[in-house]
């Protein structure tokens, strides 16, 4: 996965900050703009049939102002909900791969619903179907609506263990919750016979699995976050890097990392923690002696303060 760590070096600082804030206004707009002025979003709605019969191309770019759904009671909550859960998401992601995700996803849906749409029309008889004309016509029912779930596998991609509310009463983890949208998605590929909505959950389904390998396999999950950047950094420090330790010795960063978790641990009595490679003084024949790396050794050798300045160099 070098290519993710070189397209993050490469584009992460273009990266859009707070998202889930942009996605949430941008529904509210969405949801709006049909009762303040009906002509302009009729005018920009996403419909297939308008693009293969009309030619009116610009709907390929305005398809971002269709709403998930249409606006109904639960709408407010779900939108506050879509930002809380995206908010949380990008921060255990990192920016970068939460954008990447989010608009890869969003993205690959619209192409999906425009390609499915255009096999329709292009090679059946709309009349015969009813579902085929609704898929034909109403793209724009389809496009978004799946953008609310996929905000919500992506919290569960960062935090699998965490807690959310289940009809914000019940504390549930999010890996069962992910089970129980995955058990709602199958019911509606098979409830629902539209050929664009069973595409569309195929289609997020496989992205959330694939996406949920990468991060597995390449995240900082122990820090629950995820960043390719910080991925990367870390890998360079341990293969070489120098840093200075609480005593102001440089050293490299491995030796560091491996110094500082043994220190960490509680050691038997007869196990000390320095020696010096001279005259084998420990910590246990003195509590003032004080213990140190030398850098221009060839390994990792420890001194007292006696020899630290005295020794022969190991080359």
């Amino acid at each position: 996965m070098k290519f993710l760590y070189k397209l993050e070096k490469k584009f992460g600082k273009y990266s859009i900050q707070n998202l889930p804030l942009i996605l949430a206004l941008l529904f509210a707009f969405d949801y709006f703009l049909p009762v303040a002025v009906p002509d302009v979003y009729i005018k920009l709605y996403f419909s297939p049939y308008l693009i293969f019969n009309q030619h009116e191309y610009w709907r390929l770019f305005t398809w971002i102002f269709s709403p998930p759904h249409s606006f109904n009671a639960w709408t407010v909550i779900e939108l506050v909900v879509l930002y809380f859960l995206g908010s949380a998401a990008e921060r255990g992601m990192g920016t970068f791969m939460f954008n990447l995700y989010m608009l890869g996803s969003m993205l690959l849906n619209f192409l999906t619903v425009l390609a499915v749409s255009a096999f329709i029309y292009y090679n059946k008889n709309l009349s015969s179907n009813m579902f085929s004309v609704i898929d034909v016509f109403a793209g724009g029912l389809y496009v978004n609506i799946l953008v609310p779930t996929i905000v919500f596998f992506a919290f569960a991609m960062a935090y699998m263990e965490g807690s959310i509310m289940f009809m914000l009463i019940i504390p549930m983890k999010a890996k069962y919750m992910a089970g129980i949208e995955f058990a709602i998605l199958a019911y509606d590929y098979f409830a629902y016979p539209s050929v664009v909505y069973r595409a569309l959950i195929v289609v997020t389904i496989a992205n959330f699995f694939i996406f949920y390998n990468i991060l597995k396999r390449y995240s900082l999950r122990g820090r629950g976050r995820y960043s390719f950047t910080e991925y990367s950094k870390t890998k360079k420090k341990k293969q070489g890097f120098k840093v200075r330790d609480n005593e102001n010795n440089v050293t490299d960063f491995a030796d560091y990392l491996n110094r500082k978790k043994s220190s960490d641990r509680q050691m038997p009595e007869s196990i000390t923690r320095h020696k010096c490679a001279i005259c084998g003084k420990t910590e246990k024949d003195g509590n003032d002696l004080v213990f140190r790396f030398c850098t221009k050794c060839n390994g990792s050798y420890e001194y007292c303060d006696e020899h630290i300045y005295t020794h022969e160099h190991v080359k």
